[in-house]
């Protein structure tokens, strides 16, 4: 037994756990034995890449989840929303300080993102293809959050409420792109 296999065993178990699932029923959910399911939250055996992606699935968690125990800095998770994948994305790049927004006003473009060589913002450009103003909205708030977090009475709520809000309106984006696609095929 490994490390890892007992501490992945550990969080199988747990999230299980939490899910009200028993064994029998992620088993089955994950297509092996109760049996195997059982080997891998003992530690014995150490469940291959694609096994925890298929755990996790059954779960509905990310594969993050089982291997560290945590989701917080998961960007893509195993859940269907696309808007909150978006935002997550987004959001794990603004906090590494790959991207930053910058208007350019010059530019017929609406957005672009500063290259960090020179004092002139505008060197090199990423062009949103599609939800420009939620994105917008994510972004400068973001940066407005950063400069006055410890004024915010609980600053993890807020900074929840504001990436759940964008993907709100992302989704509600996406379906509207969707009733469209629908539309123009005559459904």
């Amino acid at each position: 037994m490994t490390m890892y296999a007992a501490l992945i065993g550990e969080n199988i178990r747990e999230v299980r756990v939490e899910k009200g699932l028993s064994q029998e029923a992620l088993a089955e959910r994950c297509g092996f034995s109760n049996t195997t399911l059982s080997s891998y939250e003992n530690g014995r055996r150490e469940p291959s890449l694609s096994t925890i992606a298929k755990i996790a699935h059954g779960l509905g968690v990310s594969i993050d989840r089982l291997y560290y125990g945590d989701e917080s800095e998961a960007f893509i998770t195993s859940e269907t929303n696309e808007g909150r994948k978006i935002v997550n994305a987004v959001y794990y790049l603004w906090e590494t300080d790959v991207i930053s927004y910058y208007e350019n006003f010059n530019s017929r473009s609406n957005t672009c993102f500063y290259d960090g060589e020179d004092d002139n913002p505008g060197g090199v450009y990423f062009f949103l293809n599609k939800h420009w103003a939620p994105l917008k909205r994510l972004i400068t708030s973001l940066d407005e959050f950063k400069e006055k977090k410890e004024t915010y009475p609980d600053p993890d709520k807020y900074l929840e409420i504001l990436l759940s809000s964008v993907a709100n309106e992302i989704n509600r984006e996406i379906e509207n792109e969707k009733k469209q696609r629908d539309t123009k095929k005559g459904r």
